[in-house]
């Protein structure tokens, strides 16, 4: 573990820096006195940053109606705090680079989908959040990974590993290299002299008490990005447990309605990011990974009584692409339920008596039929997972998949 930790802390004291036209944006925008002219004038002096933010203004990452030429021009239309944004992310990019160990793939396809989550959820939360801020926060909240990673490789696997096992991957990175990536990446953070939102994003988005409060709307976003990355595609991190999800929706006021909302619109979203990726990389290949979408995935039916739960699972199910059969004809054999590949049970809407009923039934059909975890397992819980695969409250497009791999379709 010591020298483990020591690898740490000399990576923390070798941290990149970021490219120094970056820095001295940075430094200009934090003097209160500074003006357009000013930002301008810094941008105007690196033409590589300059080019870059102007492709990116005129691209169909702010879907601009008119091309924007000039560098003053794309200030005005950006504003402070969209450039500040812009330069950011550009050069985490670029000190990330310098940085390896991580599956580059799988670390930006996870922090560009938790960006698009997070700007999407951003007008959800209520008024007052900056979209753009969001998708940085997003796109930055994992970069302890990269210096962990780079440190002690070996060690950093070992801890993925166990985290995909179920274990909380702050408390597992702590055992196995004396940090976690979160506190990793708020030290880098605060070495570059970002802000303090986000420094705590990236400090913060794993523990529950806080994001699930109102004291920092910012790491709130960026842990609801986070769960909704994990669900979209990719198996970077885990989702959170359904009590833990529960938790944030409820201190934040929100319905599992806006979730599915927000999901509904961050493929195009993630798309949208791709192209500030490969802008920020001078266009090289880390906007290039793409999870692919399933596609003849069939129709799905939700066995449960729980309307809000329903609504929780059909909706993810539809997301991914699912179209969601009518449990009533479903049973009476209608016109179509062939098309059905895949069964939810909720542990919580059957009874012994009907569970007698039904298992003959399903045993007939040609469909995958899965539980649903339930928060407290109770018997009838235990019984079903004794014969059907379980099927997480917070499950992923990866978990569908694997679900109807072996299933045919229109069987």
């Amino acid at each position: 573990m010591s020298s483990t930790k020591d690898k740490v802390m000399q990576a923390m004291r070798d941290l990149p820096q970021l490219p120094v036209a970056v820095e001295k944006l940075l430094a200009v925008m934090r003097d209160e006195n500074s003006s357009a002219d000013d930002v301008t004038k810094v941008l105007s002096s690196d033409q590589a940053l300059a080019g870059k933010i102007l492709k990116l203004v005129n691209s169909s990452f702010y879907g601009m109606s008119g091309e924007v030429s000039t560098i003053t021009r794309a200030v005005v239309v950006l504003g402070f705090s969209g450039v500040r944004n812009v330069a950011m992310g550009f050069g985490m990019v670029s000190a990330m680079k310098k940085l390896g160990g991580v599956s580059v793939a799988e670390f930006w396809d996870h922090a560009i989908a938790t960006g698009a989550g997070a700007q999407a959820m951003a007008p959800l939360l209520g008024s007052g959040h900056d979209p753009d801020e969001a998708f940085i926060a997003g796109l930055m909240h994992d970069i302890g990974h990269m210096v962990l990673a780079s440190a002690a490789p070996d060690e950093w696997q070992q801890a993925q590993e166990r985290v995909r096992d179920g274990e909380d991957p702050v408390t597992v990175e702590k055992d196995l290299m004396g940090m976690s990536h979160a506190s990793v990446g708020q030290r880098l953070m605060k070495y570059w002299q970002l802000p303090d939102v986000l420094q705590d994003a990236a400090r913060w988005h794993h523990h529950t008490k806080t994001t699930a409060g109102r004291e920092q709307p910012l790491t709130t976003l960026v842990a609801l990005g986070d769960v909704l990355a994990c669900i979209n595609g990719g198996d970077f991190e885990n989702p959170p447990s359904e009590l833990d999800l529960g938790r944030l929706l409820r201190m934040n006021c929100l319905e599992v309605e806006q979730i599915r909302q927000a999901l509904s619109g961050m493929d195009q979203r993630i798309d949208e990011m791709r192209v500030f990726l490969k802008i920020a990389d001078d266009g090289g290949g880390l906007g290039d990974s793409r999870e692919p979408l399933m596609d003849d995935v069939g129709s799905a039916v939700v066995l449960s009584t729980d309307q809000d739960r329903v609504t929780w699972v059909g909706g993810l199910l539809q997301h991914f692409g699912c179209r969601i059969f009518p449990l009533r004809s479903y049973f009476e054999q209608e016109a179509g339920c062939e098309s059905v590949r895949l069964v939810v049970i909720d542990p919580n809407s059957v009874t012994q008596t009907q569970l007698q009923k039904i298992l003959p039934f399903l045993e007939q059909q040609s469909a995958q039929v899965c539980v649903l975890q339930d928060t407290q397992s109770g018997p009838m819980a235990t019984q079903l997972g004794e014969r059907y695969t379980a099927l997480p409250y917070v499950f992923t497009r990866q978990h569908v998949a694997e679900l109807l791999a072996g299933v045919p379709s229109g069987a």
